[in-house]
């Protein structure tokens, strides 16, 4: 019973000391597993930061669209990539390089736009007034030339060169990107395990400042200024085409401020009678001192000392987006019009002829003649078919209503006296008869008695 007792405690105090080798394996692959998610999340993260995205806009293959990228200038460090997502119904493919330094500060023909291969050898276009210099508008590089990138594609780009990349659309070159890329910011390592007891010294000297961005509003498309500041902030930067100015709010916080500005050429320069100007720079309304440190066929970069206390710096040029010309405007002479004098118009008085009119006389036809009447031969006869007082009307005799009626007798007709002597003679006829009478029956009376 001792010897089992002793054997069990030995078996609890065997299993305290020594762990299970299945728990062991499982911790084991456990803190692989984690180890190796991390390592991928943080590589995937870091990664993913170093990529700057541009988007094709729907439609960008349209000349009339306008808006081609969302982003169409921007800034990387040397060795980083951009990413072009292409949202466009059509294919892309992109190419590198550089315009001809003739066609600056002209809009380009898109028609018979020409892209060369670098150091192709080009007959010169007598149309455009002879030289190699004018022939290419545009003459690629070979840093970037991409394959076709289809709808809802993307392609990664990595900008490995120092300096700055001019990216246009092989089929689409009015489709312009503009990359400037930068070498990245010099800066002391120090590694943990080479520390000792002994002291690190660092380097004493500044460090450079890195190349900021900063967007401005020129007739509602933005651009960006990559500049450097030293001793000085800017808050913002407003854009004047009246006088073809740049305005810079600053903040100097040094006795003298530094700004290192660049301006694209197709953005903003300054060119008098085709060849480059000076910019005229103004601190707050008095000249200050600028020089021009870099100068190429795409690019102009400023060195300004901004005086302490300045709050706005204007850089004066002569060209805004020189893609687009902007001409000076004419003034035209108004045109004095001499005022015409109306002669007033004397009207004369149109006297009116009373017009006379001559009666009518109503002539019977030749052929008619009058009632009573017939035509023989040519003149008119008495008509003898019908009596006294009577007219033939459509072969019947009736009463010619012009003849006197013979109840209303005149005193100087002789119709009137006959028979006023038939009356009077009728009267003593009857009258002599009548006293006749009386006497023979008076004499017939006195016989029978």
């Amino acid at each position: 019973m001792l010897k089992s007792k002793n054997i069990n405690t030995l078996k609890s105090e065997r299993q305290l000391c020594f762990p299970n080798v299945n728990s062991m394996m499982k911790l084991s692959l456990g803190l692989i597993f984690f180890t190796v998610l991390s390592t991928a999340l943080v590589y995937g993260q870091t990664s993913s930061e170093n990529i700057l995205t541009i988007d094709i806009v729907e439609n960008a293959h349209l000349h009339s669209n306008g808006m081609y990228f969302n982003n169409p200038m921007i800034s990387v460090d040397t060795g980083s990539s951009i990413l072009i997502q292409n949202n466009d119904v059509v294919s892309h493919k992109f190419i590198s390089g550089s315009s001809n330094h003739n066609s600056v500060g002209t809009s380009p023909n898109y028609d018979v736009y020409l892209i060369c291969e670098l150091g192709e050898e080009v007959k010169p276009d007598v149309a455009k007034g002879g030289g190699f210099d004018d022939i290419c508008d545009f003459t690629k590089d070979n840093r970037i030339n991409t394959i076709d990138i289809l709808p809802g594609e993307s392609l990664s780009l990595s900008m490995n060169d120092v300096g700055t990349y001019r990216i246009i659309d092989f089929d689409y070159p009015w489709m312009e990107i503009i990359v400037y890329s930068f070498p990245k910011t010099q800066t002391e390592s120090i590694d943990d395990k080479s520390v000792s007891n002994e002291s690190v010294t660092l380097p004493t000297s500044p460090i450079s400042k890195s190349i900021q961005n900063i967007s401005v509003n020129v007739n509602g498309v933005f651009f960006n200024v990559p500049y450097t500041a030293t001793g000085m902030t800017i808050s913002k930067i407003e854009s004047d085409i009246e006088s073809m100015s740049l305005i810079f709010s600053v903040i100097v916080t040094d006795s003298t401020g530094k700004l290192n500005v660049q301006f694209d050429r197709i953005f903003f320069d300054s060119i008098y009678n085709g060849v480059d100007d000076s910019f005229f720079v103004l601190s707050d309304g008095d000249e200050t001192l600028s020089r021009e440190t870099k100068t190429n066929s795409q690019s102009r970069t400023l060195s300004i000392d901004v005086p302490s206390g300045t709050e706005e710096l204007e850089v004066i040029g002569s060209i805004f987006d020189s893609s687009k010309v902007i001409e000076t405007p004419v003034i035209e002479t108004p045109v004095i019009e001499t005022p015409v004098i109306e002669t007033p118009v004397i009207e004369t008085p149109v006297i009116e002829t009373p017009v006379i009119e001559t009666p009518v006389i109503e002539t019977l036809p030749a052929n008619q003649c009058g009632p009573g009447t017939v035509l023989e031969g040519d003149a008119c006869v008495l008509d003898q078919r019908c009596g006294p007082g009577t007219v033939l009307e459509g072969d019947v005799c009736i009463l010619d209503s012009t003849t006197p009626s013979s109840t209303t007798p005149s005193s100087t007709s002789p119709s009137s006296g006959i028979s006023k002597e038939l009356i009077t003679s009728f009267t003593v006829a009857f009258v002599i008869a009548g006293i006749i009478g009386i006497i023979l029956a008076l004499i017939s009376k006195a016989n029978k008695n």
